[in-house]
């Protein structure tokens, strides 16, 4: 089976050859790849479609799994806080067995914001982000912002 590589290639020369070839050879021999390039292209469009199934399925799955881990996390914080609370109700603070030792520890302390308002500004971790909608509503109607410019790229749609 000939590539899409080679059909395209096979396409140039023959474009290549154009003028020293019999005028009914040469169209003949041009729709016959260009057909076969169709073919190839239609069977590209299939795969690409397969793909794109393929990812909406993986993702879905994807948020169906950690829907469940979401799930199982909250079991888990659920089964330990009844446990803690019960512990704390009785007053264990360790409880060994054979195959584990449960006990009720002191968490490093952490800090609470009662009011983000009265922080001074020095506390503060800001991350700057570049907003590319501002500069291309910019550089559309004609301004500079240095360090940008405005690209344009060329790509296969298959509807």
């Amino acid at each position: 089976m000939t590539s899409l590589y080679d059909l395209t290639d096979d396409y140039r020369r023959l474009l290549d050859y154009a003028e020293d070839m019999d005028p009914t050879l040469f169209h003949d021999t041009l729709d016959s790849i260009d057909v076969a390039i169709e073919d190839k292209a239609e069977n590209y469009a299939k795969v690409d479609k397969e793909l794109g199934n393929s990812v909406v399925n993986i993702k879905e799955e994807i948020s169906r799994l950690k829907s469940k881990a979401d799930s199982i996390t909250r079991n888990r914080t659920n089964l330990k806080n009844n446990l803690f609370d019960s512990m704390k109700k009785v007053g264990k603070e360790k409880i060994k067995t054979d195959l584990f030792t449960i006990s009720i520890r002191k968490s490093p302390a952490a800090v609470q914001i009662d009011n983000e308002e009265s922080i001074p500004p020095i506390y503060f971790e800001t991350k700057q982000t570049v907003s590319k909608t501002k500069i291309k509503e910019v550089l559309k109607k004609g301004g500079v912002v240095p360090g940008t410019h405005l690209e344009s790229s060329e790509s296969v749609q298959i509807r």
